[in-house]
């Protein structure tokens, strides 16, 4: 059993004045063993904290930490037998990629030749057996990463820790090698906990997601179920290139009246309460199929090829995106009316940004 959970994981720091600072407040995580975690949010939001906790290089400062049902609080980091993947690589620039891999085992002093074999699998793993003899300094970024996730992998480690380990390669490398991770992942049944900010590897890579903020669990789902039903508005917002549409509305006896919109649309609504309105920008459509209405001037077009990003600008003064599929040439300026079906609508809590039950068509 390889799961790893936090249960209830605080985490404080002194303040330099004689008090603390509070980082994390009772988290609770749990990486199912052999699945691909992804801990998801803002600089400053706990989730590397989350992760140095779990590999035992800092304390929680409350709660337990247990990876494969036992609790290792006290265990120091050489026992809790998981290998770490850092965002620099950590690679040896006078060490051969070989010496760089099998580096761990000299110092547990496994034995030459079981170092050699281990070293050359996992170099096979990751496709790296020609750059055996280089230096990383004749590595590619991309062969330097897969280096350190050899490295991880000769300690035959079932959990593997990752810190944002992409982030210093390019678009194209960046999109292959969240690929090829995965598919490392998935072959060598591996429980993987990694941290990203980028929402993009969260949503490709991942079994589970957990968006952290502010040193708080917001959200923990499935890449789908977090996409399509966000459980407050800041999940909404964060998730989604471009996010989540949030538009004021306050229900009437009218129906919804949403801001800056011609008519109310005929929705069952509680009278007198403000809502927030959530739509996705591919669910507002220029062909007039859908029931509900939605009216803005064009601000930005963004013709991207497959799609064309256009920015608007309500009658109220609220912006928000439409993405149309191909291309869209509209000029700055333009009133357009766009659609929707209510199927496609979130609803939250103006005071509380919490998700709501979707209203019915009336």
């Amino acid at each position: 059993m390889s799961e790893v959970e936090l249960r209830r994981v605080t985490k404080s720091f002194p303040d330099g004045h004689g008090g603390r600072t509070d980082v994390l407040h009772g988290v609770d995580i749990v990486a199912p063993s052999g699945q691909f975690v992804v801990l998801l949010g803002p600089s400053g939001c706990g989730k590397s904290t989350s992760l140095r906790i779990i590999a035992g290089l800092e304390g929680a400062s409350g709660g337990d930490v247990l990876i494969g049902g036992e609790r290792v609080n006290d265990k120091p980091a050489a026992q809790r037998q998981i290998a770490m993947v850092f965002q620099n690589y950590a690679l040896y620039p006078h060490l051969s990629v070989m010496e760089n891999i099998v580096f761990g085992l000299r110092v547990r002093r496994v034995g030459k030749a079981e170092r050699q074999q281990r070293g050359v699998d996992a170099a096979r793993k990751v496709g790296l057996e020609p750059y055996l003899d280089r230096k990383p300094s004749q590595l590619s970024g991309g062969q330097r990463q897969r280096a350190a996730l050899a490295r991880a992998l000769v300690s035959d480690a079932k959990v593997v820790l990752m810190d944002e380990p992409l982030s210093n390669l390019d678009a194209k490398l960046r999109h292959q090698m969240r690929i090829e991770l995965r598919n490392l992942q998935r072959d060598l049944g591996l429980t993987v906990i990694y941290v990203t900010h980028d929402q993009v590897e969260a949503m490709t890579m991942a079994d589970h997601v957990v968006v952290m903020r502010d040193g708080y669990v917001a959200q923990a789902a499935a890449p789908v179920e977090l996409y399509t039903e966000p459980a407050d508005t800041d999940v909404a917002s964060f998730i989604g290139s471009p996010p989540m549409n949030l538009l004021p509305a306050r229900g009437s006896d009218a129906g919804l009246s949403v801001s800056g919109n011609p008519r109310p649309w005929s929705l069952e609504v509680p009278h007198d309460t403000d809502l927030i309105v959530g739509i996705r920008p591919e669910s507002l459509a220029l062909d007039g199929s859908g029931p509900l209405e939605v009216v803005g001037q064009v601000r930005t077009t963004e013709i991207l090829g497959a799609e064309t990003l256009l920015t608007l600008e309500g009658r109220a003064g609220d912006s928000f995106v439409a993405r149309i599929p191909g291309i869209a040439r509209i000029d700055t300026g333009t009133d357009v009316r766009l659609t929707t079906t209510p199927d496609d609508l979130r609803f939250f809590d103006a005071q509380t940004g919490l998700s709501l039950t979707t209203p019915a068509s009336a």
